[in-house]
């Protein structure tokens, strides 16, 4: 349910500056994003909803990453936080977000590719957000009311692959096109899920969301690595797989405290029939 406008004017009036909200952008079951002028600038204001408590997210930990990350250029540039009121404002990015199509174009495999290269390569000693911590909280918050079968397999899967966490990185874990805006140059938006993690998980993540060709999966690869054989492909498709319990972890989560879309429960039909008929 979108925020009421009084609601909205008694959150605004809690920030301690001039905000003029212009329209709704998106309303989800995770959040309200509103496009605002903060001080003058145009924005975006992200406001939580209360299933977000259920989620893991650690708020300040994702401005504090937006903050490292501004003299990269590749995230939105954040100006404001309230953790405890669910509030993130950060600058506005001109620009469009990217179709899967569009995604799928040479230029943006490549783009994509080096930025990811890029990310997984930065060294932040005071980020310690971990992705396990992340699979933790889901598993103690389905143990009781989940398929167990299914989120034994996921646990047991991740497990496997996550015996050593010497080579995490710095992983968005979200990286599907809706995420991605092109503007004077390309953009990743929505951090909240970023994490230490395997830099598979991220690859996997592109692989598995876009429908691409083997063509595409290679052009996407070799812009990552500089060339595909430096990359496990066994050890990627299973990164792959798990990159399906972790979506129908988050959706059984939002599912057990909110409402999900209708599109929301095709999906976790599918994800569930999937899983099932797999061996893990």
């Amino acid at each position: 349910m979108l925020t009421s406008m009084a609601e909205l004017t008694n959150i605004i009036k809690g920030i301690a500056a001039e905000v003029k909200v212009r329209e709704t952008l998106q309303d989800d079951s995770i959040s309200t994003v509103y496009l605002i002028d903060y001080q003058g600038i145009p924005s975006v204001l992200r406001l939580d909803k209360p299933v977000t408590d259920y989620l893991g997210l650690d708020r300040s930990a994702e401005f504090h990453l937006l903050s490292c990350f501004q003299s990269y250029g590749f995230s939105p540039e954040p100006l404001y936080s309230d953790p405890r009121e669910g509030i993130l404002i950060y600058r506005f990015i001109e620009g469009k977000a990217l179709t899967p199509t569009e995604l799928g174009t040479k230029a943006k495999l490549v783009e994509l590719g080096k930025v990811i290269r890029s990310m997984h390569h930065l060294q932040l000693p005071d980020f310690k957000t971990r992705f396990v911590d992340q699979i933790r909280h889901y598993e103690k918050e389905l143990k009781n009311d989940a398929d167990m079968s299914l989120l034994k397999r996921g646990i047991e899967l991740f497990e496997s692959l996550t015996k050593n966490e010497d080579d995490w990185v710095v992983c968005h874990n979200d990286l599907i096109a809706a995420n991605l805006v092109q503007g004077e140059r390309l953009f990743i938006l929505d951090w909240e899920y970023a994490s230490l993690n395997h830099p598979y998980f991220d690859l996997a993540t592109v692989l598995e969301n876009h429908a691409m060709t083997d063509s595409q999966s290679k052009q996407f690869l070799d812009a990552y690595s500089g060339k595909r054989q430096s990359i496990d492909l066994v050890q990627l498709d299973q990164w792959r797989q798990l990159t399906h319990y972790i979506s129908l972890f988050w959706l059984m989560v939002i599912k057990k405290y909110a409402t999900i879309s209708e599109k929301e429960k095709v999906t976790m039909v599918n994800l569930e029939n999937r899983l099932s008929e797999a061996k893990g």
